[in-house]
């Protein structure tokens, strides 16, 4: 099994610890909420969603947790700065649980960040994601807004495969002026949280799954990855009909494993909807980890 020579980093994040040595710690579950097209969202640009429904998802990610003992995230999308803030606030009021600020739009990121510092939560946040795209001035926002915690995606459009992702985060793949690491910690960010960038099955989704080990043995950090998003898009599920879509899900359930089992520190699982079966999933997984640790 896995054990890592070089130090380890953990991060406490609103109370949840991330990162540590595979089988001698818990890996954190990310669930996603305010996602496009989830049902619950009534208006994307206001940020209105059905009534109860935060009450009801977060209420069902807490008794995931109390089965499972697994800790959690909750990652709050929005396409707008006012339905950013909306989530956020309400959530903040409903979990203590880490907040990950999520959406395409760096505007929105920026914005959501600057909320957290006025309502006293910046501690309790991470920016989700800086890449490769990132600009000046969205390292300036950060480093203003107080945050000090962050996703990097290591994507790198010129190499999907290991070495574009670690050279993206060393030193820019060519597409930055430094690696994404150093330059999240010019902006401020000292909790930095490493994902391996899984996009489509057919774009090296495999590779994320090495990019977890090659990350923590050269930075030590805490890494994972959404294995989630190659399942959605791999060809012989895709062609399913009818009752046989059933099996989509127990092949989501097994990308929940499959990162665990490569030394990730968290998992970004999907909806929060499916929270339950993931912490399921992954508490079965960071047991067979224990156990296969216990003399290293």
């Amino acid at each position: 099994m896995l054990r890592f020579h070089n130090q380890q980093e953990e991060f406490e994040i609103s109370g949840v610890r991330f990162g540590g040595q595979p089988g001698k710690r818990r890996t954190v579950m990310l669930g996603s909420m305010c996602y496009p097209r989830h049902s619950i969202v009534e208006d994307r640009a206001a940020g209105r969603c059905k009534e109860g429904s935060f009450e009801r998802l977060l209420s069902q990610a807490k008794m995931a947790e109390e089965e499972t003992s697994a800790p959690g995230g909750i990652m709050l999308f929005a396409e707008t700065a006012e339905a950013m803030e909306v989530y956020l606030r309400k959530a903040a009021d409903l979990t203590s649980l880490p907040l990950f600020i999520d959406s395409p739009s760096a505007e929105v990121r920026l914005s959501g960040a600057r909320v957290a510092g006025e309502i006293g939560i910046a501690r309790r946040v991470v920016y989700n994601s800086l890449s490769a795209g990132a600009a000046a001035e969205e390292l300036e926002g950060i480093k203003d807004s107080g945050i000090d915690a962050a996703v990097l995606l290591a994507f790198n459009p010129r190499d999907t495969g290991l070495k574009g992702k670690i050279y993206i985060l060393e030193d820019g793949g060519g597409l930055l002026p430094a690696g994404l690491i150093a330059m999240a910690r010019e902006a401020g960010i000292t909790k930095p949280l490493l994902d391996t960038a899984v996009m489509s099955a057919e774009q090296n989704a495999g590779s994320s799954l090495r990019a977890i080990v090659v990350a923590k043995a050269k930075w030590g950090l805490p890494t994972g990855c959404a294995l989630h998003n190659a399942v959605e898009s791999y060809p012989p599920l895709a062609s399913l009909k009818g009752d046989d879509r059933a099996i989509y899900r127990y092949v989501d359930v097994a990308s929940v494993a499959m990162p665990i089992m490569a030394g990730a520190d968290l998992v970004m699982y999907g909806p929060l909807e499916y929270a339950r079966r993931a912490y399921h999933a992954a508490s079965f997984a960071d047991e067979m980890m224990r156990q296969a640790a216990e003399d290293l």
